[in-house]
């Protein structure tokens, strides 16, 4: 695999899960302000606790994969970086 390509494909994938990230967190938001005109202020909408776990499980899974990308970055610029000093 060509080194230019991992990175290219470890910075997609970052960005990727940052966007599925921010995604999640405005589904999270957005579950504490889903009220009818018939429910008062004072009472909790019985289906925001549902609202907020799958983006919440959304969000963890997509760190592991952000981290991971990142690693990927960071593996390949250290693999250069001995390239670079042993033709050196």
């Amino acid at each position: 695999m060509d080194i230019g390509s991992a990175t290219n494909q470890a910075l997609i994938g970052m960005q990727s899960s940052q966007r599925e990230m921010v995604n999640s967190a405005q589904q999270i938001a957005a579950a504490g302000t889903t009220q009818t005109q018939s429910q008062s202020a004072a009472q909790p909408v019985a289906g925001n606790t549902m609202d907020v776990v799958e983006p919440l499980i959304n969000i963890t899974q997509q760190q592991q994969v952000f981290d991971a990308s990142a690693r990927v970055v960071s593996a390949e610029s250290e693999n250069l970086g001995r390239l670079i000093d042993t033709e050196a």
